[in-house]
């Protein structure tokens, strides 16, 4: 399993080639079968591939996201923190809904798609668009395509394609029994 995670990279360089509506279904089912506190699914998804709507979404995309407007699809995930159990002022919902959200990744790339989660987009403009209720939280757009030509993509981003996958070694991000110093963010107190 660590092969096909170890695979999934937020890449920009997207073909427009339509996905089929039963690959973007599938998408949805992996996402519906994360583990959830009391089974209460604080998941929501809309996938948008209609021209008129995708384009107006496409509009709320900040600059650096340029590269989205290939995309053929871009899911919004959405979440409330009422939807999930809560501990006091612990809401599980952000962190059922990242669970959901990478079982969504892990089929997509398992389906031959890249697939990139964003956060540089108006959200307002974007909740306005797909009707979403003011008091719910559109937490990411998760842009989507089949791979394709890096023709478009600024110098940096081209680059970034074929940049070597870094992540912080493993014992900055965990420790046995305990908290290690090791891992306090450089630059937090």
């Amino acid at each position: 399993m660590l092969p096909a995670i170890e695979k999934r990279r937020a890449y920009r360089a997207l073909d427009t080639r339509p996905i089929e509506p039963e690959v973007l279904l599938g998408l949805i089912e992996a996402a519906a079968t994360a583990p959830s506190a009391m089974n209460n699914q604080p998941w929501r998804f809309i996938t948008v591939t209609e021209s008129e709507r995708l384009n107006a979404l496409k509009e709320t995309l900040s600059r650096g996201n340029y590269w989205a407007k290939r995309a053929p699809a871009i899911i919004a995930v959405v979440t409330n923190n009422r939807w999930s159990m809560q501990l006091g002022e612990r809401s599980y919902a952000p962190f059922e809904v990242g669970m959901a959200t990478m079982a969504l990744q892990i089929q997509a790339v398992s389906e031959g798609l890249s697939i990139h989660p964003i956060a540089g987009f108006n959200a307002d403009e974007a909740k306005a668009v797909l009707k979403i209720e003011e008091d719910d939280s559109l937490l990411v757009l998760l842009v989507l395509g089949y791979p394709g030509s890096e023709e478009g993509l600024s110098d940096a981003h081209r680059e970034s394609e074929h940049s070597e996958r870094t992540r912080l070694p493993l014992d900055r991000i965990h420790a046995f029994d305990g908290w290690n110093q090791g891992m306090k963010r450089e630059g937090s107190a």
